[in-house]
């Protein structure tokens, strides 16, 4: 299945008129970010409104990305208004393995104001980023791939015969050569999880370039089962789902 969560603008002067319409209450939103407050807290394990640690390990802080961005990018005076800000949503959380998105928005060196976002899943106990292949079987993962209507139309459109991709990585390898966006294996969240078929919603979200240094999500609904090993926690250990935090993909 394909969550419809894309645009295609062939007039250019929309977009810009889309981009800069939108940067003004982009930025009112990130200066005004709420004070850090609890969000979530289990087993060592705690979420913020800026932050997330395990066992007092940081493993996101926005405090610390705008430090170092000002420490790394910003080298000389400038007559020209400075602008950096961070953001990060939960998004579910499995046993130890904790998806999220992420953002910011910067403009530096008299240049106009720019984006990046994405989403990421990592095992908290090591901090390691997480590949979709990790937590589910790649049998189930091709199957959703080639059902989907998307990749279908992108496979037509290419002449190119899905039906014969028999691995994961040739998968990616087709969408990276295709696909106008970059597929990243960690960028999944779960949606939910049945545990009488032990089938697993997952979103795969890639990050969509729309010009002049703006980015969105582009996101795929896959019906996916987890590996035998983990079956027990996704059964048992289902701390949150995507829609419990606030964030930026469609359900």
């Amino acid at each position: 299945m394909h969550t419809p969560h894309h645009i295609r603008i062939k007039n250019i002067n929309y977009l810009l008129l889309l981009l800069l319409v939108g940067i003004t209450p982009l930025c009112a939103q990130l200066k005004n970010t709420p004070q850090d407050s609890l969000l979530f807290e289990q087993n060592n394990f705690k979420i913020t409104t800026t932050k997330a640690s395990y066992k007092d390990v940081v493993i996101y802080d926005t405090k610390i990305d705008s430090r170092n961005f000002f420490t790394n990018n910003i080298t000389e005076p400038t007559g020209c208004e400075v602008f950096y800000a961070s953001y990060y949503h939960p998004l579910s959380l499995v046993g130890p393995y904790y998806s999220y998105e992420y953002g910011e928005a910067t403009q530096e060196a008299c240049g106009p104001m720019g984006n990046i976002l994405g989403i990421t899943t990592v095992d908290v106990r090591t901090q390691q980023k997480v590949p979709l292949q990790d937590l589910f079987t790649e049998k189930s993962v091709l199957k959703a791939l080639k059902n989907d209507s998307w990749i279908k139309e992108l496979a037509q459109l290419n002449n190119i015969q899905i039906s014969k991709i028999k691995t994961y990585k040739a998968f990616l390898y087709f969408l990276s050569e295709t696909a106008s966006m970059q597929f990243l294996t960690p960028s999944f969240t779960v949606l939910d999880y049945n545990s009488a078929t032990n089938t697993a919603q997952v979103r795969f979200v890639a990050q969509e370039y729309m010009g002049y240094d703006h980015h969105k999500h582009f996101q795929l609904g896959l019906t996916l089962r987890p590996k035998k090993h983990l079956k027990a926690i996704f059964k048992n250990q289902l701390a949150f789902t995507l829609g419990a935090y606030k964030n930026g993909l469609i359900k």
